[in-house]
């Protein structure tokens, strides 16, 4: 698109420029031949081939035309500079093209003024036609049409009269259309950025569906079974503990029912916020760095020798949403320990500060499992977006004998 646009933008630049120069070459060529009107400018000689010469201020007058016209170019930046040299023209007396010409842009440009704009510019010309009228001034078109100076009929007046009529006639309808094509266009404009609103809307609503379809299943399936498997892990503890056998089976019991609630709490939190009506998923109160203890905790109560080096600082100054992804990426770097290396020493490094950022470093030994936990390394490469989505990096993958996860955030 932008390609496109830039080779439209170029081709309306050479447009603009052929214009501007077809309308230079002609304005100056016109201005030139009205020199005769000016008393002075020219020398007539009658006879049996009668002819005009320009005399020296008739070519003072013709380089001034010439200077005057340029400002053509510039028309539409200055429309005010282009207004300035055709009133000197036309006040010297050659004629008032360059002033519609003015009149034309200055409309165009500040709309709000026409009625003095008009004013104006009717005002100028109707000066400029009193002058040919009763004056001995427009001689041009008594000469290139009667090879005569004399304005003795009236008809050369009349002609004068309608002349000017006719050109701010021209000029009314051609100010008209190209007003009526700029507001066709802010029409279009404005129907385009309704259909664009009127499709994200749709796409919201859509979005929206989405997220209470994701949410009922969620609550209704995922929800239904986590309460399930809490309510029988309770029962299993309080059998456990009734009639203890072995300590670690008790301890096993309380840590599936403390993750069946953690997890239903969580699912809640998950379902709230994809019924909310923001557009992103606020993050959960319960995902945050300060519940790196309790997941370390969850991890040692599966019977990993675990080593933690933990620091945080200042986290009531953490962004939520950047404390909500470094405690996903701990969770999920730890939960991704106990599935594929189970009971595996690990080493944790957790450091968070402002003038340090979020590092999380997460190592274990590579040990063979014999019953591979299932899994599609989807949890790994969320870990990778998670932290790209928020200007951060990580690195996942063996490394001398250990499998390595190290992931930097900024803190924002």
């Amino acid at each position: 698109m932008s390609a496109a646009r830039t080779r439209a933008s170029r081709w309306d630049a050479v447009l603009n420029g052929t214009r501007s120069t077809g309308l230079f070459v002609f304005g100056v060529l016109f201005d030139i031949t009205c020199v005769m009107n000016v008393p002075g400018g020219a020398d007539f000689v009658r006879g049996d081939e009668p002819t005009a010469q320009i005399t020296a201020r008739g070519g003072l007058v013709a380089f001034l035309a010439l200077v005057c016209w340029v400002t053509v170019f510039f028309r539409a930046r200055f429309p005010l500079a282009t207004a300035v040299a055709g009133g000197v023209l036309l006040l010297v007396g050659t004629s008032y093209a360059l002033a519609l010409v003015a009149s034309f842009h200055v409309l165009l440009r500040w709309p709000r003024r026409r009625a003095l704009t008009w004013a104006v510019t009717i005002g100028a010309v109707a000066i400029y036609v009193l002058r040919e009228v009763f004056g001995g001034w427009g001689t041009a078109l008594v000469w290139l049409l009667s090879r005569d100076t004399a304005r003795d009929d009236p008809a050369w007046a009349i002609s004068s009269v309608v002349i000017a009529a006719l050109s701010l006639g021209l000029l009314a309808v051609v100010v008209a259309y190209r007003r009526a094509r700029v507001d066709a266009s802010l029409s279009r404009q404005r129907a385009t950025q309704l259909h664009q609103r009127a499709d994200e809307l749709d796409e919201q609503l859509a979005r929206q569906a989405e997220r209470e379809r994701i949410a009922r299943d969620l609550h209704d399936g995922l929800g239904h079974r986590l309460s399930s498997m809490a309510l029988a892990a309770g029962a299993f503890e309080s059998q456990a503990a009734a009639a203890p056998v072995d300590p670690a089976l008790t301890e096993w019991a309380q840590l599936v029912r403390r993750q069946a609630h953690a997890a239903l709490e969580e699912v809640r939190d998950v379902v709230g916020g994809l019924r909310d009506e923001v557009t992103d998923v606020r993050p959960s109160a319960r995902a945050s760095l300060r519940q790196t203890a309790q997941l370390l905790a969850d991890l040692r109560a599966t019977g990993h020798a675990t080593n933690a080096y933990v620091v945080v600082e200042s986290i009531e100054r953490l962004d939520p949403l950047h404390d909500s992804a470094a405690f996903r990426v701990v969770q999920e770097l730890l939960t991704n320990v106990m599935k594929h290396a189970p009971g595996a020493p690990v080493e944790v490094f957790v450091d968070a500060a402002p003038e340090r950022g979020i590092r999380v470093r997460i190592s274990n030994p590579l040990v063979p499992v014999s019953f591979p936990a299932p899994g599609g390394r989807h949890g790994l490469e969320g870990i990778r977006g998670r932290a790209a989505s928020i200007g951060g990096t990580a690195w996942i993958g063996p490394h001398q004998g250990q499998f390595l996860a190290d992931v930097s955030l900024p803190w924002e």
